[in-house]
């Protein structure tokens, strides 16, 4: 028996004129006995099939309406190879093929769909962090009775400000602080809007009694702040270190 006869899709052994010599098992289970192969083929479709299967092609690929058993109407995707005035011809089912892809598609759709809620899961999760993170970016840090610290952290920016400036004044106003020391050692980037929101910060202070002092600012701070224009009075102080020794000393 011809090897043949196991190929995974209908496979026909025809004549030049396309009668049919053999065909796989599989052409039993699809076509509906047939003498020709054109027998096969839709009306419609006949003379598209004798112009582009014809021996004087050697091989070629044409896209065939065709009757099956369970379709008067089935698209398939129709191959020929021809070999000493013989051809050997391949049937696909198109439907099947687009079947499957509409199925691997919706599938991937799906795939996509489930990533991106993880992905908006992860986002929430992320931020929430981030603002954890900006919370305690800047803690109040009590020196004397009279005096504190505010160690700011990261990236002074609008965020930064927005997420401590609530906390803060409630906490300054409660203990009755003099001065209030903002430490810039842990700033890195800074931005216009950090700066605008820092200085509406000092502002408030200044309206409350409370006098605030900039300690550790790098030159790279100290030229975003001078394009602000501060109608206030704002301390200066060059380290940390010398903060506390004063704060000491007064103690």
């Amino acid at each position: 028996m011809s090897v043949s006869q196991y190929l995974p899709h209908p496979y026909f052994h025809v004549k030049h004129d396309f009668t049919i010599l053999s065909q796989s098992a599989q052409s039993n289970d699809v076509f509906p006995h047939a003498d020709n192969f054109l027998e096969l083929v839709d009306s419609g479709s006949k003379s598209k099939a004798l112009s582009i299967l014809s021996e004087f092609n050697r091989m070629a690929t044409c896209e065939l309406t065709m009757r099956t058993l369970y379709s008067p109407y089935a698209l398939m995707d129709v191959s020929i190879h021809w070999h000493a005035g013989e051809g050997h011809v391949l049937c696909i089912e198109k439907d099947t093929r687009l079947t499957e892809l509409e199925r691997l598609v919706s599938q991937h759709r799906a795939r996509l769909a489930e990533t991106n809620m993880e992905l908006l899961d992860k986002k929430e999760e992320l931020e929430q962090a981030l603002t954890k993170v900006k919370k305690l970016s800047s803690p109040l840090i009590e020196i004397t009775k009279k005096e504190a610290l505010v160690p700011l952290f990261g990236d002074l920016d609008n965020e930064l400000i927005e997420h401590n400036e609530t906390p803060l004044l409630a906490k300054i106003f409660e203990k009755e602080y003099d001065v209030i020391y903002f430490d810039f050692s842990g700033v890195g980037g800074i931005t216009d809007d950090g700066v605008s929101k820092f200085v509406d910060l000092l502002h408030e202070l200044d309206l409350m009694g409370v006098v605030p002092s900039v300690v550790a600012i790098k030159p790279k701070h100290a030229m975003h702040l001078n394009k602000t224009s501060i109608n206030m009075k704002i301390e200066f102080q060059n380290s940390l270190s010398k903060v506390l020794k004063k704060s000491n000393c007064a103690t």
